[in-house]
This record gives structure tokens, sequence and C-alpha cells, in this order.
């Protein structure tokens, strides 16, 4: 199954897509992300599950008034497609600003969020490296787009994947990053990155959750600080850099599904996470 759809979410007209069939997983974007972020892992959630992509403000096909972003905000967004599936609850997976959209939205509308996967989330922009790393961000989308692209990369990718056959696509992706960008939302959504504090929303969720850190990660190199605010969450890592789903997308889709799909199996409705 393949549909697209589209919610109106305060001022917004936010815009989603299915993939696939089963439960659904909605996976919700770092900064700037589409689609194409998650690499090939959405065709291997697909296979057994209902996969829903949006695009929350500032990003993609989705439009707004142009107001300044709030987590709040789009978590609404992203519960407002979540319903829109016809799901129950759903498995919420995010990434980065993504993982903080996540954990607010998990936070404040507990039936709704299954289970919880964060990879590269991070509690505070106050950490002075994530400080650091967003103020140039915003400098390079005002006066070096190209540059900007070029530091997304070598902060985002591991060593591993510039030495795998994956390279070669390196200028093809960079080309289509510079052309298919909303630069404007692209700088809201940083604008974001550098208020975001969690601190109070992760310690009120209560469903399970997997925090998953990136071991070659440049951006977040504290994503255990998240993983201890919240109760009871579990933590493991990925030999990979900030993007591990898209560097190791097999490992990753494994790692979810154990943790989603055998923590709620006929035989292990009442157990926690180990």
């Amino acid at each position: 199954m393949s549909a697209t759809g589209v919610v109106n979410v305060d001022d917004a007209r936010v815009a989603y897509r299915l993939h696939g069939r089963g439960p659904a997983v909605v996976l919700v974007n770092g900064t700037g992300g589409g689609d194409g972020h998650w690499g090939d892992l959405i065709e291997r959630l697909a296979r057994s599950r209902t996969v829903v992509t949006l695009d929350y403000s500032g990003a993609g096909e989705t439009t707004d008034n142009g107001a300044p972003l709030d987590l709040p905000t789009l978590a609404r967004q992203v519960a407002a497609v979540s319903e829109a599936v016809a799901a129950p609850h759903v498995d919420l997976v995010g990434h980065s600003l993504g993982a903080a959209i996540a954990t607010v939205l998990a936070a404040e509308r507990p039936e709704l969020v299954r289970t919880l996967t964060l990879v590269a989330g991070f509690l505070t922009a106050a950490e002075p490296r994530l400080k650091l790393t967003f103020e140039l961000w915003r400098r390079l989308i005002a006066v070096d787009r190209e540059g900007f692209i070029q530091i997304l990369a070598l902060t985002t990718l591991s060593d591993k994947f510039f030495a795998s056959p994956l390279a070669a696509h390196l200028d093809a992706l960079a080309q289509g990053i510079l052309t298919g960008t909303n630069w404007e939302g692209l700088a809201r959504q940083v604008e974001l990155d550098l208020r975001v504090d969690i601190h109070a929303e992760a310690s009120r969720v209560r469903c399970p959750t997997l925090v998953v850190g990136c071991a070659h990660d440049q951006i977040v190199t504290r994503a255990r600080d998240l993983c201890d605010r919240i109760p009871d969450a579990t933590f493991s890592e990925i030999d990979a850099g900030h993007q591990a789903y898209f560097e190791a997308s097999e490992e990753f889709a494994a790692k979810f599904l154990t943790f989603a799909d055998g923590l709620y199996s006929p035989r292990r409705l009442s157990s926690s996470v180990s």
C-alpha cells in the first residue's frame, strides 16, 4: 500500500505518506529531513508495518503561516497525522530534532504512543557542542548553503560510510539537497533546535522507550543523558554516525522491530524491556 494525504493543524496543511501494511510506525525527521533522509529504512519496515512519514512545518510539501516554530506545535502535527491513519496508537520513531518532537508527543498524548524510539536525541541545545553546531548551521544557511551541505556530510556520516561504495553518490545527494531544500523553512527549524529543552517532558514519558546512540556521532554526543532522563528507558548503540538508521538501516530496523514487536508479542504483553 502507498498513499498520500494532508491534514489541517492550526495554520498548517501537513503532508504525509503511507508505505506498506501492518501496525503503524511513524517516522519523525530530524532538522530539514524528508523521506529520503531515511534511506532504505522505509522499505525495510514496510515489509511488516504501515510506515507513516510526514513533513512537519519547515520542510517538504507542508505549508503554514511562516511563524516561529515550537515543539508543542510540531508535536500536534505529528499527532494529527497519526490519528489520520486511523491507528488507535502508533510506534513513534524520532531522529535528532524529531526525537525532541516525539518526546513531547509521548509526554502529552500517552494514549496515542505505544512505544517510543529515539535516535541521536538530545535533552537541551544548551550543551556547548550542540549550541556551536546549530549556530554554525544558522550562519551557513544564510551565507553559504553549499558549505552547510558539506559540513552536514562531514558531521553526520562516519568514516565507514566515506569508505563505502555509497560515498560515490554524495555529489548527487548534495545537489538534490541544494535544489530541493526549503531553506527558509530549514532556518526556522534550526532556530527551534537552538531553543530545545525537553528535561520536563522526558521525565513524564511513561511508554516503553528505546534510546539509540550513534557511536561516531559528531553532533549529538550525549544521547545517554536523554536515556537517563526517561523513566525505565533502554539504551542501545549503533556503530555509525549521526544518521545511523541511514548508514546501518538493517541493524537499526532489527533493533526497532525486536524492541517494538518483541515487547508486544502475545507472550510478553505485560513484560518490560530488559
